[in-house]
């Protein structure tokens, strides 16, 4: 039975182990997440702690994913400045649904049939590698002189991505869990969808009044309690908890035009929101990696295959999505074959690959490594294109670390 001084260790040294990650992003452009991922792989094979402690760290990761995804949503959320984006907000959620819809469309067959993994095991693993990460990609984009418009569309992309990716992934897997037939998946989605609508959006109405009749200076932890209840009590209910989250989340985020239609008065501060959620976020995310590294067997050379070809197939996939949309809408001109090379999967693929262990360990014990391996192939593919293709723009003006997402 593990101590309550080992337990506050062991909470001690993840807490300092982010802070470490956080330093060598900051100062060394060594992505935090690749380091806490490498130091997880250090202590699998070293054994430098004990394995009751890694035992209460995975009796512990489900809830921790639980808490991850939900910031994860509010976050994302809280980072659509409509006053920023503007008119590319629109533009951005038109991609984030582009990126689910080509991944998912030419991927979930090429795994069912080539690789003869099982339709509803394909459909998962090509949703959940569907993500275009907002940890990388932020940054990489800041650091040349694009298009302003172009710029903001694929912010808000990556951040609409993160959350539509988890709604969705989640969505599947509560289907896979229920086992219905076709019209029981059907009715059930209906259901869970609609009483998600009605929960989230009368709560998100009522705390908002709540809130803006009695703010007070820690209205961000009331907020925070009604986002994890809001979780629980959709669950119970057989709702879709994440997208109960997700429109709880935009109303309260979005309380300025919402009081306008509601017609009451007041304001809510979305910085010291924002602000709270990031330290959050910081300590589950270093959990998640640390342990997902943990997990890692380097040794799974048929994962690697695979995980090899995956990327083969997503980067041109990731072209055809950006020149398709291109040669419709014309949004990103000369600008085209830089934000094609955005393949970087990322912070969203580990948390959900921590929630597979916790909630289907089979499904993780089969795949699992070659999410893993998938991540770490498409940051250093996208980012070799990426190093090719900026050599024709000229470095931004400025590049500070306030432009880098907190919750990498």
């Amino acid at each position: 039975m593990i101590t309550i001084d080992e337990l506050l260790l062991l909470l001690a040294v993840i807490m300092l182990l982010g802070f470490v990650g956080e330093i060598a992003f900051r100062k060394k452009r060594i992505p935090d997440m690749l380091l806490l991922l490498l130091i997880g792989i250090v202590i699998h094979y070293t054994g430098i702690i004990p394995a009751v402690y890694l035992s209460i760290m995975k009796d512990l990761l489900g809830f921790v994913g639980t808490i991850a995804l939900i910031f994860i949503v509010f976050g994302g959320v809280l980072k659509l400045d409509l006053e920023k984006f503007g008119r590319s907000v629109p533009k951005g959620i038109a991609m984030a649904s582009a990126d689910l819809i080509f991944v998912i469309g030419i991927l979930t067959p090429l795994l069912y049939f080539f690789f003869k993994i099982p339709l509803i095991d394909s459909l998962l693993l090509a949703t959940v590698l569907s993500e275009t990460s907002v940890t990388f990609i932020v940054p990489l984009i800041a650091r040349v002189n694009l298009n302003e418009n172009v710029k903001h569309t694929v912010e808000v992309e990556t951040i609409m991505n993160s959350i539509m990716n988890i709604i969705v992934v989640l969505l599947i897997l509560s289907v896979m869990n229920q086992q219905f037939t076709i019209t029981g998946t059907a009715g059930y989605l209906f259901g869970s969808i609609s009483e998600s609508l009605v929960l989230g959006g009368v709560v998100g109405i009522v705390w908002l009044v709540v809130l803006r009749q009695a703010l007070t200076p820690h209205y961000y932890i009331a907020t925070i309690a009604i986002l994890l209840a809001l979780w629980g009590i959709s669950d119970y209910l057989g709702a879709s908890a994440i997208l109960t989250v997700f429109l709880f989340s935009v109303i309260i985020t979005n309380s300025v035009p919402v009081s306008k239609i509601i017609k009451i008065s007041g304001s809510i501060n979305n910085e010291s929101l924002s602000y709270f959620n990031q330290e959050i976020t910081f300590f589950v995310l270093t959990l998640f990696y640390v342990y997902i590294g943990i997990l890692v067997n380097i040794f799974d050379f048929g994962g690697i295959i695979i995980a090899a070809i995956l990327v083969a197939i997503l980067v041109p996939i990731r072209f055809l999505e950006v020149y398709s949309v291109q040669g419709m809408t014309k949004w990103f001109g000369k600008d085209s074959a830089i934000v094609s090379s955005f393949v970087q999967r990322g912070s969203t693929v580990i948390v959900i690959a921590g929630v597979l262990l916790s909630t289907d360990p089979k499904v993780f014990n089969l795949y699992g490594n070659i999410l893993f391996y998938t991540v770490i192939f498409s940051i250093l593919v996208g980012s070799i294109i990426f190093s090719a293709l900026s050599k024709k723009y000229l470095p931004a003006a400025t590049s500070t670390p306030k432009e880098v997402p907190e919750d990498h």
